[in-house]
């Protein structure tokens, strides 16, 4: 099965395909660290992405399209797609190249988004994540596993969300439209228990009876 996770900054995305790709074996593909592994691997596509992430921008579609392009190749088993297509013209690049079978939307509200996403911290060592809200780490700053030190990424900063969250609408607002005009479209609320919004998207999905 492959399926999609939208939703704005902070609603669980990466948390619900992690806990899915450990249940049923499907892979899970995020642009952001797909992104990310670019920039501290200093390569030509991730230098360029990083002046839009650094300022709260979304990454220009073209190098969105090569990046992605590898991971689908890659996988064979199913896949989980984490923050992608965010507009339409991604979504034609998809649909050329991919099949989706569902699309789950976590719904949350930008307060409770910003809150949540402006506490996020992870280690510069060994890049575990931690919040400051529900996950943080034992000894302020430092990291529990590696003892490295623990710190607020430049695009987790409050007006980088708020303008993340703003193109999210602006952009975003027709991709879930054209999925809920197909019947692909789930609708989850995000401001749950992570283990209650991960039984109500398997419930939807109808895949409780699959093995990894």
């Amino acid at each position: 099965m492959n399926i999609l996770l939208i939703g704005i900054q902070g609603c669980g995305k990466g948390t619900q395909a992690k806990i899915l790709e450990e249940k049923f074996g499907w892979k899970h593909i995020t642009t952001g660290n797909l992104l990310r592994e670019s920039i501290e691997n200093q390569t030509e596509l991730g230098l360029a992405a990083k002046k839009f992430m650094d300022e709260g921008e979304l990454v220009p579609d073209k190098y969105v399209f090569q990046i992605v392009e590898d991971a689908l190749t890659n996988a064979k088993d199913g896949t989980i797609l984490d923050g992608f297509p965010r507009n339409m013209e991604q979504l034609k690049y998809l649909e050329k190249n991919f099949t989706i079978d569902k699309v789950v939307l976590l719904e949350l509200s930008d307060e409770k988004a910003l809150e949540r996403v402006s506490s996020r911290r992870n280690c510069v060592d060994c890049k575990k994540d931690y919040n400051l809200l529900y996950n943080k780490p034992k000894v302020e700053g430092i990291c529990d596993v590696c003892g490295g030190k623990i710190v607020q990424r430049d695009d987790d900063h409050e007006e980088a969300i708020k303008k993340r969250i703003e193109k999210f609408y602006e952009d975003t607002a027709e991709v879930i439209s054209y999925f809920s005009e197909q019947g692909k479209l789930i609708r989850v609320n995000a401001d749950a228990p992570i283990n209650k919004i991960q039984d109500n998207i398997v419930k939807a999905l109808e895949v409780s009876d699959l093995k990894k």
